[in-house]
């Protein structure tokens, strides 16, 4: 088990059903797909050549935790945050965090350390690496809720796949992954699923498709397509479009009688120069060491 860690931030998930509640976020880096409008980018090609062991006396992110390491890292977690805030969830995101199956059930299962007062783990994931019939026993736990933010990605462009060349591609995918592994899981453990979908007018149809074809996607919530920062030149150009966006997903809400998520950590902490949504908002509120992650 090798894990790459870009960041952990005491703050609050943006986005989905859960928007607003104070989360520990623990980023996975490195991707299985390649998303034009990903906001993490600088996470997802990460090499393990390149990043530095965790251990306790070195703690400066990016760093890999692996299996001799992920009981000092929990520990860690535990004194770092868990002790000095009041979250009782934390969210793994990424990247994405299924790249890693052995690190996320390392976390929720861990038989020595076990994370301070988390009752609920979140798990962000675009639903692809889904697709084990195993993959019920990651989440065979009655003692922390699990919850899978399931968000798929429906433009064939962002698949590194030469099978996957259309919506319809997409769908059998998904389609299978159902039969191999979502039912088990939402049969056989206590685990919550809930999707999300980025929405644009050109994605309208292709989001509708996929509702409508695969069975069980419930609990469905809109998220507006954020616009790509790197050609603005002024953050609140950036913020109008934004704005526009949402509204857009918003009538599409109103049509369909889904919930809009507006992505509330890019209005909040969004920092348009650097692409950094946590930091600057930070400053001066927390101790500096709080600010980017764990102490160095």
């Amino acid at each position: 088990m090798k894990t790459i860690i870009t960041q952990i931030i005491p703050t609050i998930q943006g986005e989905g059903s859960t928007v607003g509640t104070p989360i520990l976020l623990i980023r996975i880096g490195n991707c299985n797909l390649e998303c034009t409008f990903c906001d993490s980018k600088w996470s997802n090609s990460l090499k393990f050549k390149d990043i530095k062991n965790f251990n306790k006396k070195s703690k400066k992110l990016p760093f890999i935790v692996d299996g001799d390491t992920i009981d000092d890292f929990i520990n860690c977690i535990n004194d770092e945050f868990l002790n000095k805030f009041t979250i009782s969830t934390i969210l793994i995101t990424g990247g994405e965090p299924l790249m890693n199956k052995e690190f996320v059930g390392s976390l929720i299962y861990n038989k020595n350390t076990n994370l301070k007062n988390i009752t609920k783990i979140e798990i962000e994931t675009n639903g692809v690496l889904l697709n084990d019939p195993k993959d019920y026993l990651l989440f065979f736990h009655w003692d922390k809720q699990i919850q899978l933010n399931v968000s798929p990605k429906l433009d064939p462009k962002y698949y590194r796949s030469e099978k996957i060349k259309t919506i319809d591609d997409i769908i059998s995918l998904f389609d299978k992954n159902r039969i191999d592994s979502f039912e088990k899981i939402l049969e056989d453990t206590p685990t919550v699923i809930n999707w999300k979908f980025v929405y644009s007018k050109s994605a309208e149809a292709d989001i509708d498709s996929f509702i409508t074809q695969i069975r069980n996607v419930n609990s469905i919530s809109i998220m507006p397509l954020t616009p790509d920062y790197t050609k603005y030149k002024s953050e609140i150009k950036f913020l109008e479009d934004f704005r526009k966006s949402t509204y857009s997903a918003l009538d599409y809400c109103m049509r369909k009688g889904y919930a809009l998520s507006s992505r509330m950590h890019v209005w909040i902490f969004n920092n348009f120069e650097h692409r950094d949504e946590y930091v600057d908002v930070r400053k001066g509120q927390l101790p500096p060491a709080k600010a980017g992650g764990l102490s160095k």
